[in-house]
């Protein structure tokens, strides 16, 4: 019999490459666009330039962060950007007028964890659907930012929250670090947290997880509670670039967190997603920023193409799910190759052995042939008719 058939390397090349595209199609991205723009302009790739796509890519990545966990958990939040404004005019106004940083960084992570907590109540205990959760308290936190303020800006904040922000350490400023800090954290809590797991769980098949003795709706409260952390020290990242709290700032800050998770290969419908996979999403939408502001790009077309970054996001997803399709197509085929193969061994082995029984029948009757007429004699003769033998 001849050895089993396996998958061949072409087979395992299809299912290897929608992972491949999964993981790296963002920083594959950003690899050619940076070749391009190095090409076309000569400040692109200089130390200068390469901070100030971090520093202005800081903001988005804390809030990309926390939309990762949220979306992990097949949720959404769409009121990142509101919530950062709300939480910026809050910590800027508690500092001014207490002159102190500390009650000013509480009062923003009580906001921030208040956003949360009201997002995963109504969404998780209620039951209402997180899109229109979080769209309401999109609308609610820039009114009460405005109302705040009276639509104005809050500047005049201590010296020390200015001088700390400005700090430099290996090159990088603070709001570039804290972002970093902040990825680190939540990375460890996805990776290698028992409720990191929970978290894939849930988002994978809640069901199924509460089947399992996951408490379903605790962790979706967390993890809203979670991305309201994120936000607040994406609010105070910010705070601490302009040193003014505004209350129309980060306009679309939602909208390009869920892009910039979507484009790192996150599934938008739950279950599946990292956070180094949404940095290199993050730093995909800071370099088509800061290729557009290099090339001259006005404002109105910046908007048309940062509109095409959206369309590009959900592509990306719709190419990932079309190539898993294909490779899950190859990989069953390779299956179906190797079992057609153990049939036809066994179809062969059977019909060996049939003609083995077929050759050697006619050997086996000649010999017992003889043996039965001895055997049994009597029964060989006719009976007479009228009397007995």
């Amino acid at each position: 019999m001849s050895e089993p058939a396996t998958i061949s390397v072409w087979d395992r090349i299809q299912v290897a490459i929608p992972r491949v595209v999964e993981a790296s199609f963002a920083g594959f991205v950003v690899v050619i666009l940076g070749a391009v723009m190095t090409y076309k302009s000569d400040v692109f790739f200089t130390t200068g330039n390469l901070h100030n796509i971090l520093l202005q890519s800081s903001v988005l990545a804390c809030a990309a962060f926390g939309m990762t966990l949220v979306i992990i958990a097949a949720e959404l939040d769409l009121s990142q950007g509101s919530v950062v404004a709300l939480i910026g005019v809050v910590a800027a106004e508690t500092m001014v007028r207490n002159n102190s940083i500390l009650l000013g960084l509480l009062a923003g992570v009580g906001v921030g964890i208040a956003a949360g907590l009201f997002n995963g109540f109504i969404t998780a205990v209620l039951k209402v659907p997180s899109f229109i959760t979080t769209l309401g308290l999109l609308i609610m936190a820039r009114g009460l930012a405005r109302e705040i303020t009276a639509g104005n800006t809050v500047g005049n904040l201590p010296g020390g929250w200015k001088a700390w922000w400005s700090e430099d350490f290996i090159g990088l400023r603070m709001p570039v670090w804290v972002a970093l800090g902040l990825g680190v954290v939540y990375h460890v809590i996805l990776r290698y947290s028992r409720f990191g797991l929970r978290i894939y769980a849930v988002g994978g098949n809640a069901e199924a997880a509460r089947r399992a003795g996951i408490n379903v709706t605790r962790v979706r409260v967390t993890v809203f509670v979670l991305g309201g952390f994120a936000v607040a020290v994406g609010g105070f990242t910010l705070l601490g670039r302009v040193h003014v709290g505004q209350p129309n700032a980060a306009v679309l800050t939602e909208l390009f967190a869920v892009a910039a998770v979507v484009l790192g290969g996150t599934n938008l419908f739950g279950g599946r997603g990292s956070i180094p996979r949404t940095l290199a999403g993050v730093l995909l939408i800071g370099v088509i920023k800061n290729s557009l502001n290099l090339l001259s790009v006005s404002s109105n077309m910046q908007d048309v193409w940062l509109g095409v970054v959206f369309v590009l996001a959900m592509t990306s997803q719709f190419l990932r799910r079309y190539l898993e399709r294909w490779a899950n197509r190859s990989e069953d085929t390779a299956i179906e190759v190797e079992v057609d193969h153990e049939l036809d061994e066994e179809r062969r082995a059977i019909e060996i052995a049939e003609q083995s029984a077929i050759t050697t029948a006619p050997g086996d009757l000649l010999a017992a042939g003889p043996a039965e007429q001895s055997a049994d004699p009597v029964a060989e003769q006719p009976k007479q008719p009228g009397g007995e033998q």
